[in-house]
């Protein structure tokens, strides 16, 4: 494989490279076989890095590639190709990426990241999961995958999901569809308590554009015009989990109490 000697490699490329390098029988996996599934948090940064590869053999690996040797070939249901290279699939990478990351928080962000990205429901991980045996560290990933869930769009998002998930708050619904009087959608909300009209938004990066900030500007005049709460969360301002759990927790008081 050839590329340009000026400018960076584009991650895939490093993966297909790797792919090109793999003894016979070789499977892409961990976040280099999530990267080919699509994943666009975690894995860019991780390939250039290294690139995990499944072996059924000893082999010596070259610099930027980690063979990890099998004891047996995977079975079929467990492998996917993408362009035309065999890798884990979404299950089983999502598996092996939560075991091969130390922290737990970071290991549910990538599951997320994974099955947001690829639309696989987490339940097709449990699932697997459950089947499985021999693999170090499974069953923590399988407490780990309670608490994961496919609707994140972002990390941040999963951050603000565990920090709700681990205050005395209700459980609020992911992903909330809110509409208008007339049927007509206004918005999603990261996550809603539509009993009590509390819409929570996490504001990244690309709220911070013109374009998106008017946008933000009306969905929240639109919804106070029909009663509703609105909290919005900062990258800054999840560095206090007190203060977040505090303004939702006042959010749902005054919710609670609109007529």
């Amino acid at each position: 494989m050839y590329c340009r000697a000026s400018g960076p490699i584009d991650p895939t490329t490093l993966v297909s490279a790797a792919a090109l390098w793999a003894p016979s029988g070789s499977v892409v996996a961990g976040l280099a076989a999530a990267r080919l599934h699509g994943e666009r948090w975690y894995s860019p940064e991780s390939v250039r890095r290294e690139v995990d590869i499944y072996t059924l053999g000893p082999t010596h690996a070259p610099r930027g590639v980690r063979a990890r040797r099998l004891r047996s070939a995977l079975p079929g249901a467990q492998l996917h190709v993408c362009e035309g290279i065999t890798v884990t699939s979404v299950a089983r990478t999502a598996v092996d990426v939560a075991r091969w990351e130390d922290d737990d928080e970071r290991a549910i962000a990538k599951i997320d990241a994974l099955c947001n990205r690829t639309q696989t429901d987490v339940s097709e991980v449990r699932s697997l999961a459950s089947s499985l045996g021999g693999l170090h560290g499974l069953r923590r990933v399988r407490g780990l995958l309670r608490d994961a869930d496919h609707r994140a769009d972002s990390p941040r998002e999963t951050r603000l999901r565990l920090i709700l998930g681990g205050a005395e708050l209700p459980v609020p619904i992911p992903q909330l569809i809110i509409y208008n009087e007339y049927g007509v959608k206004i918005t999603v909300a990261d996550f809603g308590y539509p009993e009590q009209r509390v819409a929570i938004f996490y504001d990244g990066e690309v709220h911070r554009r013109r374009s998106t900030w008017e946008h933000d500007a009306r969905v929240n005049a639109e919804l106070a015009e029909l009663g509703w709460q609105v909290v919005r969360v900062t990258a800054q301002m999840l560095r206090n989990h007190a203060t977040v759990i505090r303004q939702i927790q006042a959010a749902l008081r005054r919710g609670q109490s609109a007529p």
